[in-house]
């Protein structure tokens, strides 16, 4: 079963971001092509997930 949002949690982009750097540090390890290829597929999905929900106006402080 899918939940599906009308918006992306922060929490899951939260999570995302603290995952990025973890893929981007794939490049330095050996791994067959097709495996490179996902997981540069992957990282490439994971940054338009994380692009395309900006952080959100956050009220000031009073």
């Amino acid at each position: 079963m899918s939940i599906l949002a009308q918006t992306t949690e922060r929490k899951a982009v939260t999570t995302l971001k603290k995952v990025l750097p973890y893929f981007e540090r794939l490049d330095h390890v050996a791994m067959t092509a097709a495996d490179a290829l996902d997981t540069t597929t992957a990282l490439n999905l994971i940054r338009l997930v994380i692009e395309s929900n900006p952080e959100p106006k956050r009220k000031p402080k009073k």
